[in-house]
């Protein structure tokens, strides 16, 4: 239909945002700490943006030419590192909707290897298609038919999933510091609290107890 400037507008909008994600990846990855053990599979999700762009590029030139492959290495080099890497390593055995997040990447990644098989047509591309297919079968099969499982038979599915729980944790004490000044609160109420708020909550706690007459005195 002669669109092909609006997808190549489209394709170097997504492009910017994910080179922003693709660096979040890089500083996450070293230690994992900034998300919980449950949430940690949603790091595959950024196979997928390379693996589909690899695919549009060559939709959108017309054969998959030396930038689709660019694109589709650099999936192909974080579908294998984080499979051997911190992702899985540290993976927790009890069952989590997080783990959805492996399907899509998985299946991107193969779709655009047999891609790459069909330009690039050898034995290493046509078995590497073939083992990112049976890996991408398996693993959303075991996937549905664990979350049945989970859903109608053992009636666990949510309750025990902590990724997506309300969380129970206390709130943060910059809200309650920010109701004593809404209230009007004295300078000496603020720097009492102020002092505790850089112990342990029990501290806090204890700090917003005490009488604006002994706060003083601290």
């Amino acid at each position: 239909m002669g669109l092909k400037e609006g997808l190549i507008f489209f394709f170097a909008v997504g492009l910017a945002h994910y080179t922003v994600l693709f660096v979040t990846l890089y500083q996450r990855l070293p230690t994992n700490e900034t998300l919980p053990k449950d949430l940690h599979p949603v790091f595959f999700l950024f196979v997928a943006a390379p693996s589909v762009a690899s695919m549009a590029w060559a939709n959108i030139q017309g054969s998959f030419d030396y930038g689709s492959r660019i694109a589709y290495f650099i999936s192909l080099f974080l579908y294998f590192s984080l499979r051997f890497g911190l992702t899985f390593s540290e993976d927790s055995s009890k069952f989590s909707l997080a783990w959805w997040a492996y399907t899509f990447p998985m299946t991107g990644a193969a779709i655009a290897t047999m891609r790459y098989s069909s330009a690039v047509t050898n034995v290493v591309t046509q078995t590497l298609s073939v083992i990112l297919s049976v890996a991408a079968t398996l693993t959303v099969a075991a996937l549905l038919v664990t979350t049945i499982l989970h859903a109608f038979v053992l009636r666990n599915l949510f309750p025990n999933d902590i990724a997506i729980a309300i969380s129970d944790r206390k709130p943060k004490p910059q809200n309650k510091w920010f109701n004593l000044i809404r209230h009007g609160s004295s300078d000496h109420d603020i720097e009492t609290f102020l002092k505790f708020a850089n112990s342990d909550s029990k501290d806090i706690e204890a700090a917003l107890k005490i009488p604006t007459a002994e706060a003083t005195c601290v």
